[in-house]
């Protein structure tokens, strides 16, 4: 019976272990809790409707809102279409103006996220450095608008609602893994 009791402790230590496991987050300052916060104010941006003033009053302030990167119109055009090449017919309307407007073309570029990385599985083969299993999850939201003098007239935006990845390292001989390379010098 005392065998029983003490093999049943040794599993709840072992499960309770996990815990110890190290985790961390990796977040980009913003205005927006989620995902769909971002792509909700984004939404809300009409193109030839939407002030500049508006534009800062839904977030996209880079006087207020980190990590918001103002582009000059080459850097926006650029962006749009990536080419040495560059003709105003492919261009969006917005885009085209924003060509031809130049100095008075500015654009933001918003990129946001909220990235977890939390560490699963055994913990003495992850202390130990034998296996090393890392959960990813969280989201991404890019976005680039366009505006001309106090004006927006083009709006793009991309992202991943749902981050979910797995990294795995497996180190066969553990704690002695980058000995030999330490060793040599």
């Amino acid at each position: 019976m005392l065998r029983k009791i003490i093999s049943a402790l040794v599993i709840l230590a072992l499960a309770a272990c996990t815990s110890l496991l190290p985790d961390g987050k990796q977040a980009t300052a913003t205005h927006w809790e989620s995902f769909q916060a971002a792509k909700t104010s984004f939404d809300r941006i009409e193109p030839y409707r939407t002030s500049l003033q508006g534009l800062h009053d839904l977030g996209f302030d880079p006087a207020h809102t980190p990590n918001v990167q103002i582009l000059n119109y080459s850097q926006v055009v650029k962006r749009v279409l990536p080419t040495n090449t560059i003709s105003s017919d492919p261009l969006p309307k917005g885009m085209r103006e924003c060509y031809t407007a130049e100095e008075r073309c500015f654009g933001y570029l918003l990129e946001q996220d909220r990235i977890q990385r939390q560490r699963v599985g055994n913990f003495f083969t992850d202390f130990l450095n034998f296996q090393r299993d890392v959960e990813i999850t969280g989201w991404r939201f890019s976005a680039l608008i366009v505006v001309i003098d106090d004006q927006v007239v083009f709006k793009q935006w991309s992202g991943q609602p749902n981050v979910h990845e797995t990294e795995t390292n497996h180190n066969p001989l553990g704690p002695l893994q980058g000995a030999g390379s330490s060793l040599g010098r």
